[in-house]
């Protein structure tokens, strides 16, 4: 059985490295050729988001998140099959830096992607690591 794993919550490392991330599956992604990517999180509506408001300033519907080249790996690398070990691995031999600093910087950085709703971690529990 699969959880969900809250960022706000303290977990051990082996924990994150056995997690898989996943991609939000409301977002909207738009990719541009040289400069990465542009993910749209569509926001929900407030009472405030409709009329006679939205008539005297205009209100967005999705809030922008722009990835550059290095955070387009890492997401793209986040296909809900590989765990968050396998990307750190795959990100420290392509930048030739090792398994720990490319853990720092990864697990950052989906932390970072968690927080503002574009990734979910899905964690396994123990009875799963046991079969």
């Amino acid at each position: 059985m699969e959880t969900a794993i809250n960022p706000d919550q303290p977990i051990g490392i082996g924990e994150i490295l056995d997690s898989i991330p996943v991609h939000n599956e409301a977002l909207a992604v738009e990719e541009h050729s040289d400069d990465g990517v542009l993910l749209k999180v569509p926001l929900k509506k407030k009472w405030y988001t409709g009329f006679p408001f939205s008539f005297f300033m205009p209100i967005s519907k999705y809030r922008a998140v722009a990835l550059d080249t290095t955070g387009e790996k890492v997401w793209n690398a986040c296909d809900g099959i590989t765990t968050t070990e396998s990307i750190i691995e795959r990100f420290a031999r392509f930048h030739l830096i090792t398994f720990h600093e490319a853990r720092l910087c990864v697990v950052e950085y989906l932390r970072l992607l968690t927080r503002r709703g574009l990734l979910v971690m899905i964690g396994t529990t123990s009875q799963e690591k046991n079969h």
